[in-house]
């Protein structure tokens, strides 16, 4: 990956040489850059082409340099967060594995393992004497 970006680098350096020689006479007129916003207005000297083009790339390269940059020290930033909030999280884990295994009676396991009754058997116990003893 190295060498590709090596090899487009020395190739956009080969094109823009090559543009710049074949257009030398268009690239050295002398321009005047005029801004005018409400009443304030800014007049440039006498510029050649060749040099503001190469400003312009030179800032934009500058803007995009400074924007991944920034990028770049937010992405770190994040990511060490994560990477500390991973250690912790595996941290947990392994404190629960260790954890002894305990048998605990929780109300959900009791009511699963007790003999189902008849609420009705509970409900009228001198029903049932009167059907045992039969009619009187």
């Amino acid at each position: 990956m190295r060498y590709l970006k090596v090899l487009l680098l020395t190739l956009f350096f080969f094109v823009s040489m090559v543009f710049f020689i074949q257009n030398n006479e268009m690239l050295a007129n002398e321009l005047i850059l005029k801004l005018e916003l409400f009443d304030a207005s800014f007049v440039s000297r006498e510029l050649p082409f060749y040099l503001i083009v190469l400003l312009s790339f030179v800032v934009g390269s500058v803007f995009s340099m400074s924007y991944f940059l920034a990028e770049k020290i937010r992405l770190n930033h994040e990511l060490k967060a994560s990477k500390a909030k991973l250690a912790a999280l595996e941290q947990e884990v392994t404190s629960l594995r260790n954890l002894p295994l305990e048998e605990e009676v929780y109300p959900s396991s009791t009511s699963k393992t007790e003999p189902h009754t008849n609420p009705d058997d509970t409900a009228h116990p001198q029903s049932e004497r009167k059907r045992e003893d039969g009619p009187a």
